[in-house]
C-alpha cells in the first residue's frame, strides 16, 4: 500500500471514529436514567426494609417512589443530553442545563408531593423534602453530564489532532511526490546542467536549495513561524528565478516583527506555485508576486500575510487538482479556528493567511 492510500485510510478511520462518538444520543440517556433509578430505588427498599419503619404501607409507598425516581431521572437525562447536544463547548449552555435541572426537580418534587397526598391521603414527608431530595439528584444528573461533556471534548480534540497531523502528512506527501514528478526533476535537472560548467558557483548554490525544499517538505510539523516558511519560499524562488530569469519578479514587505509567528506548513509557497503555474511568465509578460503582511482593519482580528500577483492567466488552461486552496483552507480551519481569505479582480488575484502569535518565549 501506498502513503497515499496509507493516509486516505487513516483519515476514513478518524471520520468513522466521529461519527461514532455521539454521547448524547436519547437512548443513551434512557438506559442511564433507567440505572440511576434502579441504584436510588434499590437505596430507598433497603431503607424502608428498616424494623423501626412504621408508615402505612410502605411497599405500595416504596414502589411509587421507585416509579418518581425513574420518570424524574429520564426526564433529567433526556433535558441535559439535549442541552448538552447543543453546543459541547459551550459553558454558558451548559449553566442553563444545571438551571433547567433544577427548575425540573422542584416542579417535578412539588407534583409528586400533591400526587402523593391524592393517593395516600396523606404525605410521608414534607414538600420541602421532596424538593430537596429531588433537587440533589438534579445536581448528579447534572455532574454525569458534565463530566461526558468534559471527555467527549477531550476525545473529539484528539481526534482532530490526529486528523490535522494526517492532513499535513498528506499534504507533504502530495508535494513532495509533485516536486520528484519526472517533470520536475527534468525541468530542475535541466537547469542544473545548463549551470554546470558555465557558472559552477551557482550550481552548487541552486543544487544546495533543491537539498532544502526536500528537507522542508519531509518535516512533520504541524505550524511553522513565518520566518521558517519564507526561508523555504526563498529557497523555492531562487530555483524558479533561475529558471524564468527576469520573467520572475517577487517584491516583499514582511514585518519583521512578525517572524516569529505561526502558519501553517508549506502554505506561502504553495500560494506562490500556484501564481506561476496559472500564469504566463516569459520575458514579454513577466510576473510579479508580492509578500506582504498586514495589520488587522479592526481589533482583535489577526495579522495577515498576502500573496498576491497581477493576473495574466494562460490561454491553455493545465490540468489543475483545484484542491489546493480548499486544502489550506480546511488546514487554517483546524490549526487556527480562521480561515484564508481570497480576494479576485479582473487585474489581480489575493490569497490572505492568518498569522497565530506565537506564544513560546524565545
Amino acid at each position: 500500500m501506498n502513503p497515499k492510500e496509507t493516509i486516505d485510510n487513516h483519515l476514513r478511520e478518524w471520520q468513522t471514529t466521529l461519527r461514532r462518538l455521539q454521547p448524547y444520543s436519547t437512548w443513551r440517556a434512557i438506559w442511564l436514567g433507567v440505572i440511576s433509578s434502579i441504584i436510588i430505588s434499590a437505596v430507598v427498599i433497603l431503607g424502608n426494609l428498616s424494623p423501626v419503619d412504621h408508615r402505612p404501607g410502605p411497599g405500595f409507598h416504596t414502589t411509587y417512589l421507585c416509579i418518581c425516581n425513574l420518570f424524574l431521572f429520564l426526564l433529567l437525562y433526556i433535558f441535559n443530553f439535549w442541552m448538552a447536544r447543543r453546543q459541547l463547548q459551550s459553558k454558558w449552555l451548559m449553566a442553563l442545563g444545571l438551571a433547567g435541572s433544577l427548575a425540573i426537580a422542584a416542579l417535578f418534587g412539588t407534583l409528586a408531593y400533591h400526587t402523593e397526598n391524592l393517593l395516600y391521603q396523606t404525605a410521608f414527608y414534607p414538600l420541602a423534602i421532596f424538593i430537596i431530595v429531588d433537587g440533589t439528584m438534579a445536581v448528579i444528573v447534572y455532574l454525569i453530564s458534565l463530566l461526558l461533556n468534559n471527555i467527549t471534548v477531550h476525545q473529539q480534540t484528539l481526534i482532530e489532532n490526529e486528523h490535522l497531523q494526517s492532513e499535513n502528512l498528506r499534504i507533504q506527501h502530495e508535494t513532495l511526490v509533485q516536486q520528484i514528478s519526472p517533470h520536475f526533476l527534468f525541468n530542475s535537472l535541466n537547469t542544473l546542467d545548463a549551470l554546470i560548467g558555465t557558472d559552477d558557483q551557482r550550481a552548487h548554490h541552486y543544487l544546495q536549495q533543491l537539498a532544502n525544499s526536500f528537507r522542508y517538505t519531509m518535516q512533520h510539523n504541524k505550524v511553522v513561524t513565518l520566518r521558517d516558511e519564507m526561508e523555504f519560499a526563498h529557497a523555492y524562488i531562487y530555483m524558479m528565478q533561475i529558471r524564468y530569469g527576469q520573467a520572475l519578479r517577487i517584491q516583499e514587505n514582511i514585518d519583521p516583527a512578525l517572524l516569529d509567528s505561526l502558519v501553517a506548513p508549506i502554505s506561502i509557497q504553495m500560494l506562490i506555485e500556484n501564481a506561476i503555474k496559472h500564469n504566463i511568465v516569459s520575458s514579454r509578460h513577466p510576473l510579479t508576486i508580492t509578500i506582504a503582511t498586514h495589520t488587522p482593519a479592526a481589533p482583535g482580528q489577526p495579522h495577515t500575510v498576502a500573496v498576491a500577483n497581477h493576473r495574466q492567466p494562460k490561454a491553455d488552461h493545465d490540468t489543475s487538482s483545484g484542491i489546493g486552496l480548499p486544502n489550506l483552507s480546511h488546514r487554517y480551519r483546524l490549526l487556527f479556528d480562521s480561515d484564508i481569505l481570497v480576494t479576485e479582480t479582473p487585474e489581480t488575484f489575493t490569497v490572505q493567511i492568518p498569522l497565530k502569535p506565537n506564544t513560546i518565549e524565545n
